[in-house]
């Protein structure tokens, strides 16, 4: 696949989904009229979504106990840094610790081998909610009986970064953990790791050398898989730890469907191109994009 033809399938997917959104708000915010009305109001909400989207600094929300109106693009810079610097530290904790446990893991015996994916499968069947709970509940009872208190586990008006970052990683870093020793179980099995050993390499050394390159290119291609996964963990977060972030900003926009349909395309457009890097990288790397 060529570069340039992938590029242009990625604008038009790109094109096809924000025009997708709008319908789908359109068509929820239009559900209090009648059937005769409905889609009328659906044509005239997505024109008006359209007109927001050129107009980004006419968009106003209501905030505060008081609604005050203020500019939707002044407000939302600071929550969505603060969500997007979560998001990106969680995503780089979470690829690096998989794949080195991935690397740790296979140099153990198979007996390790297989009591490390049973406990790690025990974790993932841990509700999202319940394990973000007990983390809370943990760092109060170890502050009730030290008296240290290693991270603030609520967050109010002030800005946390590591509890944050370690919760919302460790779920999805388990799934990139099971997925990248699945692949390595599988490239192992192949014609070029079985001659390499033949020639004498060690398993470390053929992991690091050859089979960790096709890994990350398989890794990539479910990258969107993880992304979601970490968006999902933190929209859980952000309530529990109330953290004043991304998605307390959408759920205050939902009251406005303009500014609420500018909120979901900004929480869309930075993980499109991420994903949009990653498979050129895998492109580059293997000639074809790894999610065909």
């Amino acid at each position: 696949m060529s570069i340039r033809y992938y590029l242009w399938k990625k604008f038009y997917q790109l094109l096809f989904t924000i025009i997708l959104i709008g319908i789908i708000v359109a068509f929820s915010v239009s559900l209090h009229t009648t059937k005769t009305e409905l889609f009328h109001t659906v044509l005239k909400q997505l024109s008006t979504f359209g007109h927001s989207f050129l107009h980004l600094n006419e968009i106003t929300i209501k905030v505060g106990p008081f609604s005050k109106i203020t500019p939707l693009w002044g407000y939302l810079k600071e929550p969505f840094i603060y969500s997007f610097i979560i998001l990106s530290s969680s995503f780089i904790c979470t690829f690096t610790l998989g794949i080195f446990f991935s690397y740790v893991t296979y140099q153990l015996s198979p007996k390790m081998r297989k009591v490390v994916k049973e406990c790690l499968f025990l974790l993932q069947s841990i509700p999202d909610v319940m394990f973000i709970f007990a983390v809370q509940l943990f760092i109060i009872w170890l502050y009730k009986k030290t008296n240290i208190l290693i991270v603030d586990p609520v967050a109010g008006l002030e800005k946390v970064y590591v509890l944050p970052i370690l919760v919302v990683s460790i779920l999805p870093g388990i799934m990139l953990f099971q997925m990248s020793f699945l692949a390595i179980e599988e490239e192992s099995k192949k014609t070029y790791v079985e001659f390499a050993k033949a020639k004498g390499l060690s398993n470390g050394w053929i992991l690091l050398r050859h089979i960790l390159r096709n890994v990350v290119v398989t890794l990539f291609s479910h990258s969107h898989y993880l992304f979601w996964l970490l968006v999902s963990n933190l929209l859980v977060v952000e309530a529990l730890f109330n953290i004043h972030g991304f998605f307390q900003l959408l759920y205050t926009a939902l009251k406005t469907p303009n500014a609420f349909y500018i909120c979901l395309i900004a929480l869309f457009i930075p993980f499109f191109f991420i994903e949009m890097i990653f498979n050129l990288v895998a492109i580059k790397l293997t000639g074809r994009e790894q999610s065909e």
